[in-house]
């Protein structure tokens, strides 16, 4: 008995010995470097010059004082937190925002803007920050269109120069439109849809809950999504600062959780006043 109780202590203290270097193994081996945090590259305060058509919401709208507000318009003034500098908005016209940008009376332009190959060939563009798709939207008493296959005979509106005018122009030319209505904001393309001048307009989705947000109980979408599309906030060919600066910005904002809390904010919970 003495032999094996022996022969157990010896095991006891071995086993000991072997756990206790374990622990000193573990415990000399370094911790898990941090992982770093995004850097975005400090604008120095600059002001940023910003055109925005604020007549599409709840990406950009004026509220009652005749303020600028909207998704974009928060976004960018969250980026320009981010990145150091401060957003001058300003609002202007659609059909020569692309113009004044290139010319230099801008910086940037946020406004619901589609990535298109055709534009990345003369400005350009973050990465999308958000995914939308084309519709077709309706007055809430209309039965005779439940989708865009029932537009052959239909009148469409859209707003000019924007990929929804891309999309009615190509669908009219291959008769699924019978014609399309053009307008400079998207206020008047939806007001001629109200008013009974037009049929349907093809707006982007969350322009359409934009305006069925608007309009309580006067608008609903109906179909399915005609296209799937990335919106970007545009800069000058060749503006590698701002565009460098708003890429970080908007990798972090999408990493700490700031751009679902937005799309909540004017997407879900947004009741215009």
């Amino acid at each position: 008995m003495r032999r094996y109780a022996g022969l157990f202590a010896v095991i006891l203290v071995a086993v000991a010995l072997v756990a206790a270097g374990c622990q000193r193994q573990q415990a000399q081996q370094p911790a898990p470097a941090p992982q770093p945090a995004a850097q975005v590259p400090d604008l120095g305060g600059k002001t940023i010059r910003v055109a925005t058509d604020a007549t599409y919401p709840p990406f950009e709208l004026l509220d009652k004082d005749k303020n600028i507000i909207g998704y974009d318009i928060d976004l960018i003034t969250e980026i320009c937190k981010l990145a150091n500098c401060q957003a001058d908005i300003k609002s202007t016209a659609w059909d020569g925002i692309f113009p004044a940008l290139q010319k230099g009376d801008y910086d940037t332009v946020i406004s619901g803007v589609t990535v298109t190959e055709e534009r990345d060939k003369t400005m350009d563009f973050t990465t999308p920050y958000i995914e939308v798709g084309q519709v077709v939207l309706v007055r809430t008493d209309e039965d005779r269109i439940n989708s865009a296959d029932d537009l052959a005979d239909k009148v469409v509106t859209v707003q000019k120069g924007t990929t929804n005018d891309e999309l009615a122009s190509k669908m009219q030319s291959e008769g699924k439109i019978k014609e399309v209505k053009r307008f400079p904001t998207f206020d008047l393309a939806v007001q001629s849809l109200l008013q009974k001048d037009a049929d349907a307009v093809l707006i982007d989705s969350v322009g359409a809950a934009g305006y069925m947000g608007t309009n309580p109980g006067k608008l609903k979408v109906v179909g399915e999504k005609l296209t799937s599309e990335g919106l970007g906030i545009v800069v000058r060919e060749g503006d590698k600062e701002l565009q460098d600066a708003f890429n970080a910005a908007l990798k972090v904002l999408k990493e700490n959780g700031f751009l679902d809390t937005l799309y909540q904010k004017w997407f879900v919970e947004w009741k215009p006043s």
